[in-house]
């Protein structure tokens, strides 16, 4: 007979280790499936400014080899697996994968988040043919060519900075006529003699056939047209959550993004959810290890029905 695990855990960035360090220091019995790389999204990131303990500066690859050997440290295996539907029949949950079928008594949900596209014709077309969603990873190939941002936030800007060490000339759109991103990172951007900001346009179409050639902006206001040559764009417009697989089993808000309450539970008392795939107020490596960390104890409470003493 098929054991029970106490619980499965759905993802393995910041947010999914962290909670299998607390489950695994806790005594559950449990598994952690990740289909990707363990630190999901911090492969995409150039520098850690903010996480603290880590030198200023960190590459997200560096923290995601940490998470690796922390588990390797604790004996936790991560299973490179696509969870692909989870049930819940009978107070027991079905988690279906790639490779086969688990059972647990708890789940929690650590999918994170993918980065949102633009939605215009040619874009899927052209990805990887000069349209990119990561200029950590991409950005070496357009050494000294001209390149544009679309976004106006903390990751555009931080886009822009990078692609601005090594392109030509960084083209920054955003759709209003001020950027959101945090004060010292515009004020790095305006030192910058290769950024050019275009303010109040948005994209009305990616030109090109099997390369990408340029941009047609269109005013917000006033709904003029202009065209922009280019050699690479780079999507930063955020991100979508990761949470199709339990949108029938967790309420979810308009976005997608699973609501909880402050323990990670979700409406489901027995799946939990935290990271970048919950509805959160901050969304910083930091607070979504705290997240994992919280949800496993809570998953411990339930599970065991009994209460630590913190």
């Amino acid at each position: 007979m098929k054991k029970v695990l106490d619980l499965i855990i759905v993802g393995a960035g910041i947010a999914g280790v962290n909670a299998a360090v607390y489950a695994k220091r806790s005594g559950l019995t449990f598994k952690i499936f990740e289909s990707k790389a363990i630190g999901g999204q911090l492969f995409y990131m150039e520098r850690i400014d903010n996480y603290l303990g880590l030198k200023l500066g960190t590459k997200g690859r560096e923290l995601a080899k940490i998470l690796s050997e922390s588990l390797s440290g604790l004996d936790v295996s991560v299973e490179n697996e696509q969870v692909t539907e989870i049930k819940q029949q009978e107070g027991v949950f079905q988690v279906s994968t790639s490779k086969g079928q688990h059972e647990t008594k708890a789940v929690i949900l650590a999918t994170g988040s993918s980065f949102r596209k633009l939605g215009l014709a040619n874009e899927i077309k052209l990805t990887g043919r000069g349209v990119s969603y990561c200029a950590v990873c991409d950005g070496f190939f357009f050494k000294g060519k001209n390149v544009a941002v679309v976004g106006g936030g903390n990751t555009a800007v931080e886009e822009a900075l990078y692609l601005s060490s090594f392109a030509k000339k960084v083209t920054l759109i955003h759709r209003r006529n001020e950027l959101r991103a945090l004060e010292y990172l515009t004020k790095n951007l305006s030192e910058k003699d290769n950024v050019n900001i275009i303010y109040n346009h948005t994209i009305k179409k990616i030109l090109g056939q099997q390369q990408l050639k340029g941009l047609i902006l269109e005013e917000s206001d006033k709904g003029g047209a202009r065209e922009l040559s280019l050699d690479g764009l780079f999507v930063a417009i955020g991100t979508s959550p990761n949470t199709e697989i339990c949108r029938q089993l967790v309420s979810t808000d308009e976005n997608g993004f699973i609501t909880t309450d402050s323990k990670m539970k979700t409406s489901n008392d027995f799946v939990w959810a935290c990271g970048d795939c919950r509805r959160r107020p901050l969304r910083q490596l930091i607070t979504a290890a705290s997240e994992g960390a919280i949800a496993s104890i809570e998953v411990y409470k339930k599970v065991r029905q009994s209460y630590l003493s913190v």
